[in-house]
């Protein structure tokens, strides 16, 4: 399997945080792209599609006891919305991803030409979605949160028999993550159990916290994602989104700790270090 679209790549989750604003979607790209377009690191501002009218069942769109279904109708945006966004994606010279959460949004992905897919924790024992995402042909992300070490099995069974190019990612669905629940010690056993496959970490944990990206990068992920927005005087962020300063932030602390991990090939010793041990 070719991971190597996946290596090392930064997944920016727009989500609803454009509030239903074309203006202010692409406002988080141009933002969000000039940050990762000055780290020069591998990255994408991740969309998420959903046809609401068959998404959301007649008989529960007019409820608000269910609070994801007033949010998803108030930052509604057309397909044409959407595919404005991807362009733009594209033209401050990022991956182009899209989270569709039903089997309609994944041809709407590939009309938009979308490069790549991915299967959110909610969607994971969708088999009907899950068909139509493996059969598009699309690399693919495939989140794990709330799922058992069996449940994961299948999934990658399931994309391995149908010859899919996909990578996991651990992840604990809780907004925001308090540290104590972020478990990082499964991403080795997942790089572990399934030696072929690129593994990452999506995180909810709080904007400010960038220990949880450190570990990551320690315990072997090779993707990174959080959720990212824009406030503005009429909008602010919710508890896990990062703004711009916070996504530079939290690079640099990615970087950091590469360059302190260094590797396990100590393939040379420094004039620096000759000296010292030569003078003790």
């Amino acid at each position: 399997m070719n991971n190597s679209i996946f290596e090392d790549l930064f997944v920016l989750d727009m989500a609803n945080n454009h509030q239903g604003s074309v203006a202010h979607g692409l406002t988080i790209i141009d933002q969000t792209a000039d940050v990762v377009n000055r780290h020069n690191v591998n990255a994408t501002v991740k969309l998420q599609y959903r046809q609401l009218d068959s998404f959301i069942h007649p008989d529960f769109a007019e409820r608000n006891d269910v609070p994801h279904i007033p949010r998803f109708l108030s930052t509604r945006l057309s397909n044409e919305n959407l595919r404005c966004f991807v362009d733009r994606v594209k033209e401050n010279g990022l991956k182009t991803l899209v989270t569709p959460f039903d089997e309609d949004s994944v041809d709407v992905c590939l009309e938009h030409n979308v490069e790549m897919l991915k299967v959110a924790s909610c969607s994971a024992n969708d088999w009907p979605l899950l068909e139509v995402i493996a059969k598009a042909g699309k690399p693919t992300i495939i989140s794990t949160g709330g799922l058992q070490l069996d449940a994961i099995d299948n999934l990658v069974s399931f994309f391995s028999h149908r010859e899919c190019e996909f990578a996991l990612m651990h992840c604990v669905s809780i907004y925001p993550t308090p540290n104590e629940l972020l478990n990082m010690a499964f991403v080795k056993r997942l790089i572990k159990r399934y030696p072929n496959i690129t593994v990452g970490y999506s995180g909810h944990e709080a904007p400010e916290n960038l220990e949880a990206v450190k570990v990551a990068v320690s315990v072997g992920a090779k993707m990174f994602e959080r959720h990212v927005g824009v406030s503005t005087d009429t909008i602010s962020l919710n508890k896990y989104s990062m703004d711009p300063t916070q996504v530079d932030e939290w690079i640099q602390a990615y970087k950091q700790t590469k360059a302190i991990l260094g590797d396990d090939r100590k393939q040379s010793v420094t004039d620096d270090e000759k000296e010292s041990i030569g003078s003790l």
